[in-house]
């Protein structure tokens, strides 16, 4: 099938959503060499409700750490000016939700789980900056949520066979809707006019080579993201299917088996640790 006649499909078939208001600056404003504080703080502080959310989070015991922060000025200084960034674009992914119920949950317990994982990955590795690589995480199964929201009947039978069959989300989707969640999030980060590195990992996080259309520069950052996916589903965290640590690629990113379990500790740690605060 042509690229054309798919994203006919999947135009007729999904509804494709704006990106939210405070992402979307948010990212626009990771990408300015000359942000500043106060700038993030007026973007924060234009929704009332949201930055109630974010204090919240950061006087949760993972950030606050004992210190009262009832300022977001304080919270950027305090807990960091890339960590507010994060959890900023974090907390406001996760308002994509229409509704919240089992399946909302489990996506976006994985998405979080995933940022953390390829956050240590990168720590790790060095391959790729630890910051694109959680902002990667957070947004990489955006497709997944969308196609929740706009059939969340079909979706609910997918995640089902998911689990029932033990095969990947990609497969099962393709055989029942002809598309998948990579390419609907392809044409998403189109649309919203994400950074070229974020809507490469969106629609290309499942592929073993990147077309030769698409710059292969960014295989690394994909390589990255499939191993911190992977991780999680040997985590069990989110929806998960079974998989065997030695059909991971770690090895492609340069971990060995032994560094790969260490990162996956640190990882149920830290995921621990944060999940219940983003989750409210």
């Amino acid at each position: 099938m042509k690229d054309n006649n798919l994203e006919k499909i999947i135009i007729e078939t999904v509804d494709i959503p704006s990106l939210p208001f405070v992402a979307m600056k948010v990212l626009k404003f990771m990408n300015d060499d000359n942000s500043s504080i106060s700038a993030l703080e007026n973007i924060v502080l234009a929704d009332q409700s949201f930055s109630t959310r974010l204090l919240r989070i950061a006087n949760s015991p993972y950030y606050g750490r004992g210190r009262t922060i009832d300022t977001v000025s304080t919270a950027i200084i305090l807990i960091g000016f890339n960590t507010m960034k994060n959890l900023v674009v974090a907390a406001s992914m996760k308002d994509l939700h229409r509704n919240f119920g089992f399946i909302e949950q489990k996506l976006w317990e994985h998405s979080l789980g995933v940022s953390i994982a390829a956050s240590l990955i990168a720590f790790e590795t060095k391959l790729v900056q630890s910051e694109e690589a959680l902002v990667a995480g957070l947004i990489h199964d955006v497709g997944k949520t969308v196609l929740n929201n706009s059939m969340p009947d079909t979706y609910a039978l997918i995640t089902e066979r998911v689990s029932k069959e033990n095969i990947r989300f990609v497969d099962i989707e393709n055989d029942m809707l002809k598309f998948n969640h990579c390419g609907v999030g392809g044409l998403i980060a189109r649309k919203w006019k994400l950074p070229k590195n974020l809507e490469v990992v969106i629609e290309y996080h499942h592929t073993d080579k990147l077309p030769a259309s698409v710059d292969s520069s960014y295989e690394t950052i994909c390589k990255l993201l499939r191993v911190a996916d992977e991780m999680c589903l040997i985590a069990g965290i989110g929806l998960s299917r079974h998989i065997e640590v030695a059909d991971i690629g770690f090895k492609q990113i340069g971990l060995s088996e032994k560094k790969f379990v260490e990162i996956l500790d640190k990882l149920k740690k830290t995921y621990n640790e944060q999940r219940d605060e983003l989750l409210q």
